[in-house]
């Protein structure tokens, strides 16, 4: 596609460091992949897990900054990855990241002493949000800005905002293109006396008003192909399927994840799809971060598989078909409270953390302390008991990734709330791979529950429309109505 520079993301650890390095030496063999810049990787001397992504940082075909002569300038290009991003890739270690705002301190400080750079242009995959207001930015990229001021451009990303104009702070000008190369941006700009005196900034639309390559069009058939032969054929479906029909999108809006109505459609369909398979479910959690795609009517309405696959596309389970898998836990009626604590709390903040669910529905008082919001709680239509004196266990179901956090809930609420997640015997789970569940027990191996497939099997129990096409109900038009408020 003709990019010089990129960074890394979170989403190169989705299988671990050692992947990565495996598909950046299979690149290279290809014909060889854009230049890397990242300056706050840190790798793990005592472990053997990343040494084959620390070769390719010691040879030097990842690197913390580049300069470039261009123009009569001296530019320099350094990548960062940030907080967020590195907190959501838990398949990286051993593989850690320095503070951003830290490393990109010390490292444009040394840039400015020994090569004193007409521009400094830094490739974060850190982003920023629209504000609460819609009047202003927030986030690690703006704070990066203000932190470090000496950065006169930052190429931002992680976070999917489409920023149609440029952000200044202060000397510092930010700049983000959304997602999914849905656009691509342009900027223009004039340097003097090592200041930037002009900048111009515009998005471009990557649609069809650019004519297709016949080449790149030709890849894709062939991928198309391959797709069917390695993956589709052992699930009984093809590329191009047909497998339901919209009259409305479905989204989520990280702006309004309350009122978005895809999440809690997916936690219906997880939900479904193992009942029918005559799996126990209480309820199902879906994290807003996994959904990577929305459904959208388009001109006719009508999706296919890999509408209903790019929605939940992430990760991998361990047989060899893409996509993280469903697996279940259970925890007591006590910690289905304190996770409910979480829920309510974690709400107003959005972000990939906001939890959507199906069969839970929580009752809070927003005016009470934390961890006295939550009053009531209905599992499946049924008030429960969540004193600690109820000892039954409730099922939890949701991808793998989304439950690996769930045991890390001490960790992350600093000590104050304590979720075990457990086996249906209610032993302690330390390996989420093992509770990975298997709808086909009858075949040997386990039969893997990936949640895209959840979606088409869920599609399939709605009524249909003229064109034989089951057709997703006008209910989820509405958002999300698991947490209702209450005051006393």
């Amino acid at each position: 596609m003709g990019f010089d520079y990129m960074t890394i993301g979170n989403h190169e650890f989705d299988f671990g460091p050692e992947a990565f390095a495996e598909m950046l030496n299979a690149a290279e063999e290809r014909g060889g992949y854009p230049k890397i810049v990242c300056s706050n990787i840190v790798f793990d001397k005592n472990s053997e897990n990343d040494d084959a992504l620390e070769k390719i940082y010691d040879d030097n075909k990842i690197k913390p900054f580049d300069i470039i002569k261009k123009n009569g300038l001296t530019i320099v290009i350094f990548g960062i990855l940030g907080e967020d991003a590195s907190s959501v890739a838990p398949a990286k270690k051993p593989v850690t990241f320095e503070e951003p705002e830290s490393a990109a301190g010390k490292i444009v400080k040394m840039l400015k002493e020994k090569y004193n750079p007409d521009l400094i242009i830094c490739l974060s995959h850190s982003g920023f949000y629209l504000s609460e207001d819609g009047k202003s930015y927030v986030g690690e990229d703006i704070e990066l800005a203000e932190e470090v001021p000496d950065i006169d451009i930052i190429i931002s990303g992680h976070t999917h905002v489409k920023a149609e104009k440029p952000i200044k702070i202060n000397n510092t000008y930010i700049v983000q293109t959304g997602a999914y190369v849905r656009n691509l941006g342009k900027i223009s700009l004039k340097v003097e006396e090592g200041k930037i005196a002009k900048f111009d900034y515009h998005l471009i639309p990557v649609d069809d008003e650019i004519e297709g390559n016949i080449k790149v069009y030709g890849e894709i058939l062939k991928q198309e192909e391959y797709i069917n032969r390695k993956y589709l054929s052992k699930l009984n479906l093809n590329y191009k399927t047909e497998i339901g029909q919209t009259n409305f999108n479905l989204i989520r809006n990280y702006n309004d994840l309350k009122n978005s109505n895809l999440g809690p459609f997916i936690a219906d369909a997880d939900k479904y799809y193992l009942t029918k398979k005559g799996i126990d479910v209480d309820f199902s959690l879906v994290a807003s971060g996994t959904i990577r795609e929305d459904i959208l009517k388009g001109q006719k309405g009508i999706l296919t598989v890999p509408d209903a696959f790019r929605v939940m596309s992430l990760g991998k389970g361990l047989d060899d078909i893409p996509g993280y898998p469903l697996a279940k836990i259970y925890i007591t009626a006590n910690e289905v409270k304190k996770l409910s604590e979480i829920i309510v709390m974690s709400r107003p903040d959005g972000g990939d953390g906001y939890l959507y669910t199906s069969g839970l529905k929580i009752y809070a008082d927003p005016k009470k302390m934390m961890l006295r919001k939550v009053q009531k709680i209905e599992i499946n239509g049924k008030n429960i008991d969540f004193s600690k004196n109820n000892k039954k266990m409730y099922s939890v179901v949701a991808n793998t990734y989304l439950l690996s956090f769930i045991g890390r809930i001490k960790e992350m609420s600093h000590g104050l709330i304590k979720v075990v997640p457990k086996d249906e015997n209610g032993n302690p789970v330390t390996d989420m791979n093992k509770q990975i569940i298997d709808i086909n027990s009858e075949k040997s191996g386990i039969q893997e529950a990936k949640e895209w497939v959840a979606l088409i099997e869920f599609m399939k129990s709605f009524g249909k429309a003229e064109s034989g096409l089951p057709v997703i109900p006008d209910k989820y038009k509405n958002g999300d109505k698991s947490l209702i408020e209450i005051t006393k």
